[in-house]
């Protein structure tokens, strides 16, 4: 596994995620809509929500990171994994 710092409050595999979208994004904030909430994972500790994270399972991850944030830790994940 592959672990990624999301904010203060977990940790996310980065081999799961299959999609990064911005929370106010239409598609997103519909999609989080419709899921059953025992798929949603907010880890945000109080920050604002910026991103989800949609991963393989089928969970949406809510972030209080950028976009920007998001791939940054990808990229360095990417060269971690690399060396």
């Amino acid at each position: 596994m592959n672990w990624i710092p999301i904010a203060e409050d977990g940790l996310v595999d980065a081999t799961r995620i299959v999609a990064v979208a911005h929370i106010e994004s239409a598609p997103i904030r519909r999609m989080i809509r419709d899921m059953p909430l025992s798929q949603v994972v907010v880890l945000t500790g109080g920050q604002k929500r910026q991103t989800v994270l949609v991963l393989d399972s089928g969970h949406a991850v809510i972030t209080p990171l950028t976009l920007e944030e998001v791939v940054s830790l990808l990229k360095n994940e990417k060269r971690e994994i690399r060396n």
